[in-house]
């Protein structure tokens, strides 16, 4: 079953043309979540707006529909579900019969990337059983196996028994409820209150400097982590979060910043000789909403590394400018995602890639380590993504590094140690940069990251 759903998952969708744009005036004051309405009885609110995309009642803002936080209830059935915690997608509830209910769930924007992400908790007056079919708006097809948690920290995986899939089907889940509210996620959320325990815990470790370089559509922080290295360290650029939905990829770099920061001899002796700049979330607005791609504007922000158009971006790109003005050189930069396999995507142009060179040792090292599980994918600098503007803007070796969605917590810590532990021990003293091979990154059409 989990492998029929790998393969159903894919990019097959019918393209429609997105729906007019309404209340551009939450665009004008940064609002990031439409006010919660008071609770009502869901057997009467009103139905999926099926050329939105999203409930009647959703607001967009500059591209991205926003759902509306609320809570269903089913007074005839005890029943009740809301999206009102932070990471939830849920845009409607439609009442099927006793017990069965079918979930409506609406990208920011569309056409858009198919992960189709969902969240939202369920109780029960009593218990219970609920059965849960999945719907999303534009036909898109279901991606993730259900993850479930009685209090937003401990999660499992529905087993077979409770999650089906069928081919060419319908998502379902059979689930026993109680009072206590059910987390029902497509993975389990990382948000902001998780980053910043991280992030003290770091701090206790090395001497971390936390800079707040810019704000998001709604005014969330945008936190910039740097520690280690002197005047003129080479930069190790570490980025995050991008896309709201890419959890795994999300772990990933928390656990490779782990490692950087161990107090082991090889992490002290190369933080003498390295400045480690992180940004974990370079889009906050778009992990709180639930969002599947975009930020609230609903534009990929792995798509402006080159018209800016967007302050998450913008932010990043004067914050490395900054450091570069100061006379620091990019000697490497890796931008942590998400897919159904592990991936590294990298720039055709770049020499680091050829035997010998930085990049290409890395990625040797983590093949030899892990044979079998990632492979190399290279491309022109021809679009506007995070690791051409690195490469192009900077010389820097750049990587996106897609990690698989399923892949267990714990391999994904012994992945990401080894992939810290091999930079570490390649990571030079210092760096002359290269002339790029390549000139700007433009705006261009790329499903790669």
């Amino acid at each position: 079953m989990r492998n029929e759903l790998r393969t159903l998952i894919n990019l097959l969708h019918r393209c429609r043309w997105p729906a007019l744009l309404l209340g551009l005036v939450l665009a004008a004051v940064g609002c990031a979540t439409v006010p919660p309405p008071a609770s009502t009885d869901a057997d009467t609110t009103a139905p999926v707006n099926e050329t939105a995309g999203a409930p009647a009642s959703a607001s967009a803002t500059a591209g991205a529909t926003l759902q509306v936080r609320r809570e269903w209830r089913f007074a005839q059935d005890g029943v009740v579900f809301d999206n009102r915690i932070d990471g939830a997608r849920l845009n409607d509830v439609e009442r099927l019969g006793e017990g069965d209910y079918r979930l409506h769930v609406a990208p920011e924007s569309h056409p858009i990337n198919p992960s189709p992400w969902y969240g939202l908790r369920v109780s029960g007056a009593a218990p219970r059983s609920v059965r849960l079919e999945f719907h999303y708006a534009h036909d898109y097809r279901h991606r993730y196996v259900p993850k479930l948690s009685q209090d937003g920290n401990t999660w499992r995986e529905a087993t077979e028994a409770e999650f089906t899939y069928p081919a060419e089907g319908v998502a379902r889940l059979v689930l026993q409820v109680d009072a206590r509210p059910l987390w029902v996620f497509a993975q389990p959320p990382m948000n902001a209150e998780g980053y910043a325990a991280w992030t003290e815990r770091l701090a206790k470790r090395v001497s971390l400097q936390q800079t707040v370089i810019g704000e998001s559509i709604a005014g969330r922080p945008l936190h910039l982590l740097a520690f280690g290295g002197d005047d003129d360290s080479p930069v190790l650029l570490v980025i995050g979060r991008q896309h709201p939905p890419e959890t795994t990829g999300s772990q990933a770099l928390l656990g490779f910043v782990d490692a950087l920061a161990a107090d082991t001899p090889q992490a002290r002796t190369f933080r003498q000789h390295a400045r480690v700049l992180v940004v974990p979330v370079l889009n906050p607005d778009g992990v709180a909403e639930g969002h599947w791609r975009g930020n609230l504007a609903g534009t990929d922000l792995n798509r402006d590394w080159g018209p800016f158009a967007q302050p998450e971006t913008r932010a990043m790109r004067d914050a490395l400018q900054a450091e570069v003005d100061a006379g620091r050189k990019v000697a490497f930069a890796i931008d942590f995602h998400s897919t159904l396999q592990d991936i590294f995507y990298t720039v055709e142009e770049d020499p680091s890639r050829e035997p010998g060179g930085l990049l290409r040792q890395w990625m040797d090292a983590m093949q030899a380590r892990f044979p079998g599980r990632m492979e190399e994918k290279a491309f022109a600098a021809t679009s506007s993504v995070f690791k051409n503007w690195a490469y192009c803007g900077f010389g820097a070796p750049a990587v996106t590094y897609e990690v698989g969605d399923t892949t267990p917590a714990d391999e994904l810590g012994r992945v990401s140690m080894h992939a810290a532990e091999a930079l570490m021990r390649l990571w030079p003293e210092r760096q002359a940069t290269p002339a790029p091979d390549c000139v700007a990154t433009a705006p261009a059409a790329d499903a790669r990251g």
